[in-house]
């Protein structure tokens, strides 16, 4: 059931001149009107009217959406279309009308713990590391991608906090997070698997937990809370303990030139866009350079939200068009701040630029000054 506020924003933004639709990166990749917040609030709000009701193009529509929220950067009346897709997918998946495909990602991870369908016994095959025996105990919530697809940025993680001091532990129980079902509409089951690994964390000797992941983290920072899910234990992700620890951190200007890519869950999301950039000038002594598209106006990956599971082709030229935009800037690093990010857009670099995790970059400098 839709509430009032919903029919009414679906009907203001159903009747705006549609500029966001230039921000919105499925505009451009299928060069429609109909994947644009305007073309999915239109839909919306001709069902809840009565003049077309959402048929199976309708529901792929909302299926083309990112959830990136860069829309609503660009919309004065913040009208987050995002999340009304969101909770308009929560419909579809409770009336069974969503993408087969999608069946196949929730039986993974209800079934294994991922997304990727990988045996939940070999999550943590990468890890090792030197006991220190710190006072501060730090547990790393790893994420799927790190541990099953993007392993250097976990062990580089674990390396880098070991060096800092800490203890570093993991959850040796931990599944997936619940991000993926929770932004394709399956809300009991992604509460399901938040819970049990909130319940976990709780029971943990940790004194804080970082993420690597900001899908991970938005799912424990904001959603949890949201639906009365409570962590006890103090979050961050990994770029704002770094930018913490900057004097511990040695610097090298010679590395070459470094540009930094938003991710949409840590940037317009949970709204950390400095930490990573502190890092970033400290660890380069500030030879550094911005993406024309950055911040709140950067463009999305192109890996969220479902978009590569349904429409991997789609997905993977938004992804080329952000590596373009990196090409462009003349760096020879693109750095970002999640897994996710890292896979899509590594896989689309074809060479032209190096693309890292920022624990990998880290790494790579403190090595290089050895």
């Amino acid at each position: 059931m839709r509430s009032d506020r919903t029919a009414s924003d679906v009907r203001m933004c159903a009747a705006c001149p549609k500029m966001c639709r230039h921000v919105c990166p499925t505009f451009f990749t299928w060069r429609s009107d109909s994947p644009t917040p305007h073309g999915r609030a239109l839909i919306i709000h001709q069902d809840i009217i009565g003049a077309r009701s959402l048929d199976e193009r309708g529901v792929e529509i909302l299926y083309q959406c990112l959830e990136c929220s860069h829309c609503l950067t660009f919309c004065l009346p913040e009208i987050d279309i995002a999340s009304i897709v969101e909770q308009e997918r929560i419909e579809i998946v409770k009336q069974k009308r969503h993408p087969q495909k999608l069946e196949e990602l929730k039986e993974d991870i209800t079934s294994h713990g991922n997304p990727f369908g990988e045996p939940s016994s070999t999550r943590f095959e990468w890890f090792s590391h030197d006991e220190t025996n710190s006072e501060k105990r730090i547990l790393y919530f790893t994420g799927c991608t790190a541990s099953y697809r993007e392993q250097s940025i976990a062990q580089n993680t674990v390396d880098l906090l070991t060096n800092l001091g800490y203890e570093v532990t993991i959850l040796e129980s931990e599944q997936c997070c619940g991000s993926p079902l929770l932004r394709t509409g399956f809300l009991d089951e992604g509460l399901k698997q938040a819970a049990f690994n909130v319940e976990q964390m709780n029971n943990s000797e940790c004194d804080s937990i970082v993420f690597t992941c900001p899908g991970c983290y938005r799912v424990f920072a904001k959603d949890c809370p949201n639906n009365g899910i409570e962590l006890t234990k103090p979050i961050q992700h990994i770029s704002e303990l770094l930018s913490s620890e900057l004097d511990k951190l040695a610097s090298n200007p010679d590395i070459g030139l470094v540009t930094y890519h938003d991710p949409c869950h840590l940037g317009r999301h949970l709204g950390v866009y400095e930490a990573p950039r502190e890092v970033l000038k400290h660890l380069t002594e500030g030879n550094f350079v911005e993406l024309d598209r950055h911040a709140d106006n950067a463009t999305c990956c192109g890996n969220g939200a479902g978009l590569r599971t349904l429409f991997p082709k789609d997905s993977h030229s938004i992804g080329a068009e952000r590596i373009d935009h990196a090409i462009h800037s003349d760096a020879d690093y693109l750095i970002t701040a999640c897994p996710f990010c890292k896979n899509m857009l590594d896989s689309e670099s074809e060479g032209r630029i190096k693309v890292l995790d920022i624990p990998e970059f880290v790494n790579l400098v403190l090595r290089d000054n050895d």
